[in-house]
């Protein structure tokens, strides 16, 4: 893979619903990080900010389970989404689960898939 297919899969279009503590831990972990605000997308749609994440190779991080419906019924293998799915929802179990995850697994070369991240397990789809 060339540095630059690499470089790109590192991009996440962050989702609104993402607190800015987490935002700011991926950019530690060396993410390279674009809020909807700085893609003139705060407001827009799902379709909307879909349509932007596969036309700029990004990575959709929600915490929004409509973005894994949009994925199975308009963008499969077009669309990649990262769903974390914790119970509570706070900055704190977002972190904890990301962590987990990327021990896993190397979140920054998903392309094409929806990955559920729960505080227990990872779910990848194609």
């Amino acid at each position: 893979m060339r540095s630059e297919e690499a470089a790109s899969l590192a991009k996440i279009l962050i989702d609104q619903n993402i607190p800015k503590r987490v935002v700011d831990w991926l950019k530690q972990k060396g993410f390279e990080i674009v809020t909807l605000a700085d893609a003139n997308l705060r407001g827009a749609t799902d379709k909307k900010i879909a349509a932007f994440a596969i036309q700029n190779n990004m990575a959709v991080l929600t915490q929004d389970v409509d973005f894994a419906k949009m994925y199975h019924t308009l963008y499969r293998r077009k669309l990649t989404v990262i769903l974390v799915n914790t119970k509570e929802g706070t900055t704190q179990s977002i972190i904890q689960a990301l962590d987990k995850a990327q021990l896993r697994l190397n979140l920054k070369n998903i392309q094409n898939q929806l990955v559920i991240i729960t505080r227990k397990r990872i779910r990848i789809v194609s």
